[in-house]
């Protein structure tokens, strides 16, 4: 049984974090990574490991690479997408969804998502690998597809929802994105770019 969709933007060939990088010290563990420069780690992530920390930041300088797409994912993990869809979304009034300005940029949002379904990772088989002594989060959380959550027996009809885990290595890392069974119809019929619809199944 399909419960729900889960809502895959395209790599748009940007990151959020901005284009300062530095390499960490090889004794942390962990990869090198764009978290900083000159031995001083970016605000808005661990100092260590790389991962964000810091939920509500958002680049002052950023804008959208892609301009005729409506949906991006960040190579850092964040969602932009266009003010059509920030406007379609509205028009529905589903819960949950935020939309905050790119101050740099008008005509795109970094969509965040409030309303949570929990990941069975035990079922899936998550890995989750190198721990941080810094953040004290993994640095690694391997396997998220196929898509199990908990606690949903009968199909989502509406909305946006996002994972309570995050998946990927360091500051890569991001929650999946589940759309109800009405909303992935609903989008499919306005053509947006780009995306794709992956079923979630129970």
């Amino acid at each position: 049984m399909i419960v729900a969709y889960q809502f895959c933007p395209h790599d748009n060939d940007t990151h959020m974090l901005g284009d300062e990088t530095y390499r960490p010290p090889r004794s942390a563990g962990f990869h090198d990574w764009r978290f900083g420069k000159d031995g001083v780690a970016h605000p808005a992530t661990c100092p260590t490991c790389g991962r964000k920390i810091d939920p509500d930041f958002v680049n002052p300088k950023y804008k959208a690479k892609r301009r005729t797409w409506d949906v991006g994912a960040t190579y850092d993990g964040y969602v932009v997408v266009s003010k059509r869809f920030r406007e379609f979304c509205r028009k529905y009034r589903w819960e949950g969804m935020i939309f905050l300005p790119l101050p740099a940029d008008r005509d795109f949002f970094v969509l965040r998502l409030s309303n949570v379904v929990a990941f069975d990772s035990k079922r899936r088989g998550t890995r989750f690998e190198d721990p941080c002594p810094t953040c004290g989060a993994f640095y690694n959380v391997i396997g998220a597809n196929p898509v199990y959550v908990r606690g949903v027996t009968e199909p989502i009809k509406e909305g946006f929802l996002r994972s309570d885990l995050e998946f990927a290595s360091g500051p890569e890392q991001h929650p999946l994105i589940l759309v109800g069974i009405g909303t992935a119809e609903e989008l499919r019929k306005q053509k947006f770019q780009k995306f794709d619809l992956e079923a979630v199944e129970a």
